[in-house]
């Protein structure tokens, strides 16, 4: 009997084991499965969808604003780049999984000192690939698998590509010195807003210096507005009303006002929200 006993209690233990594995192996999966859909949107530039996998939405949100719209250098390298998942550790209410983001060598075609980023562009797709590790950490919130550490991401990922030196900046690059959003509490403007104005101060040794360029607006990553364009100096000042984008007010939500000279070359954006 005592024979028996034992090896029934081994039995339950080793099924105990591999319904334990079994479930691990599911969740590392399925962190896995939410992790590529999380960066493939990242490659996509898709905010809003990046932040829906997140444990915190608003958080994710304000961590990804600055990176939500276009940049066409870093755009031409995130058009080229693939993710694949790696090693997992998942137990029961949090783990990691490891994941390779493969983009084109951009420090071999900036080598080549491209004019333009059309240029630069011809030269990635004729470059070697370099790979990128990422680490996305996971929690399970209320039995769904959500990332929680996309500040790493924001700042490992985004953050290194924005800080590229890609050579071909422009002429401006550096003459705004500080910035200010008028009526808004730092960056941020209150619901029922008829209009956003981001007034923009020059550097002292440009003040006087003639400027050509104009100025797009971004929501939430989307296009809304194309200004004229500008020829001015010294106190810049870049309104976008609402009516001038088909709204009667501006919605909940980040917007992005990216500044280009001349020549489409960009040299200055600012995120401001509005609750």
């Amino acid at each position: 009997m005592k024979k028996a006993s034992k090896t029934l209690i081994a039995s339950v233990l080793v099924a105990s084991m591999a319904m334990s594995m079994t479930g691990c192996s599911a969740a590392a999966k399925e962190c896995k499965e939410i992790g590529t859909q999380f960066i493939e949107a990242a490659l996509e530039r898709e905010i809003e969808d990046m932040a829906e996998l997140c444990e915190d939405e608003d958080d994710a949100l304000a961590a990804l604003a600055a990176y939500e719209a276009a940049y066409d250098p870093v755009d031409a390298i995130l058009e080229r780049a693939t993710v694949e998942a790696g090693k997992a550790s998942v137990k029961k209410d949090g783990g990691t999984v490891e994941f390779t983001i493969t983009i084109p060598d951009y420090d071999a075609a900036l080598d080549e000192d491209p004019e333009d980023c059309d240029e630069f562009e011809d030269l990635l797709d004729d470059a070697d690939t370099i790979e990128i590790s990422i680490t996305l950490e996971f929690v399970n919130k209320r039995d769904n698998w959500v990332i929680d550490n996309v500040d790493d991401f924001a700042d490992d990922f985004y953050g290194e590509l924005y800080d590229i030196d890609f050579g071909f900046e422009s002429m401006y690059e550096g003459w705004i010195e500080s910035e200010n959003w008028w009526g808004a509490d730092g960056n941020v403007y209150g619901s029922g807003r008829s209009y956003l104005d981001l007034d923009c101060y020059v550097t002292s040794d440009h003040y006087y210096d003639d400027m050509d360029y104009y100025f797009v607006v971004y929501q939430d990553g989307s296009l809304i507005y194309t200004s004229r364009d500008y020829n001015d100096y010294g106190f810049l000042e870049h309104y976008c009303y609402a009516e001038d984008c088909n709204l009667s007010s501006f919605p909940s939500g980040s917007y992005t006002f990216v500044l280009y000279d001349q020549n489409d070359v960009e040299f200055y954006r600012s995120t401001c929200t509005v609750q």
